[in-house]
């Protein structure tokens, strides 16, 4: 009866031994899986920014060279040399544009653990944000015409003058001049009229004064 009682007990403490030792294998692998590096790159629509990443931990510190070198495009975001641990690096990226990205984890020399490394693994990355330019009202242009200032010519303006010559009249019935004054004529005819007619009248008068 007792012996049946200390098998049980043995068989109880087997069990939980193999319950403790079946919960430590998990802890165990992710131990062991802690070589392997962590890396992304994705493009946040609501803050329009491309963000990128990547760490590693666990890394045996001796007799290697570990090496973390990221690039964007030909862009080098980081190239650095790590002992045990690589702390998260992130960088904020434009994202109105794509970006290729390129990781690289390696190990010199190589421990022949492929899951330690990265090689060249690229990731890309669409942009998600539209760049929206608000439209340009077209530019108004003033034009200014400035006032037209004519110089008064320095000569004096030409004033053409026509010259009209008197025109003579001829008479045809008039005589030709000879040069000669024909006054003195005119004026003894006048006189010698005169004389005649004064005589005329008094010998008139006379004879009416007999013949009463």
């Amino acid at each position: 009866m007792s012996f049946s009682r200390d098998w049980l007990r043995l068989a109880g403490r087997t069990a939980v031994i193999t319950a403790v030792a079946g919960l430590s294998l998990p802890l165990l692998a992710g131990t062991a899986s802690a070589h392997v590096p962590t890396y992304g790159a994705q493009c946040d629509r609501e803050t329009g920014v491309t963000t990128v990443w990547v760490e590693a931990h666990g890394y045996a510190p001796k007799d290697v060279v570990n090496t973390v070198n990221v690039k964007d495009g030909d862009t080098t975001l980081v190239n650095e040399v790590f002992k045990t641990d690589f702390a998260k690096k992130t960088w904020k990226l434009d994202g109105t544009v794509d970006h290729k990205i390129t990781f690289n984890v390696r190990i010199d020399p190589d421990p022949q653990q492929p899951t330690w490394v990265l090689e060249d693994v690229v990731v890309t990355v669409k942009a998600c944000k539209v760049e929206t330019t608000k439209p340009t009202k077209p530019s108004e242009t003033t034009t200014t015409v400035a006032p037209t200032t004519t110089k008064p010519s320095s000569s004096a303006p030409t004033t053409a003058s026509t010259v009209v010559a008197p025109t003579t009249t001829t008479n045809p019935n008039d005589l030709p001049d000879t040069g000669s004054n024909v006054g003195l004529p005119l004026a003894i005819g006048g006189l010698l009229v005169l004389g005649g007619g004064g005589a005329l009248f008094a010998a008139r008068r006379a004879k009416r004064g007999s013949s009463n």
